[in-house]
């Protein structure tokens, strides 16, 4: 009986050992995941950041680009007025 319970002790004692075994193998799994992942994220912020530079320098010359197109439509204005 005693040889019994203590068989049945080391059966579920290397149970647990080997779902600790199996938790710690998933754990490291778990944490390179996780490291990779904020890698990614790094990388994607500083894309985003670049987008968000070029989007305004885009914007800048659009704006610019407007302006002188407004200049060119006053100066034909006022040299329509001026042949009236």
């Amino acid at each position: 009986m005693l040889d019994e319970s203590m068989e049945i002790l080391k059966k579920r004692i290397q149970q647990i050992v080997g779902l600790l075994e199996k938790l710690k193998e998933e754990n490291e799994n778990l944490k390179s995941l996780m490291i990779k992942m904020e890698d990614e994220n790094h990388s994607l912020k500083e894309e985003i950041n670049s987008l968000r530079e070029e989007r305004e320098q885009i914007k800048n010359k659009i704006d610019s680009a407007t302006s002188m197109l407004d200049s060119l439509a006053i100066e034909e204005e006022q040299e329509d007025n001026k042949q009236c």
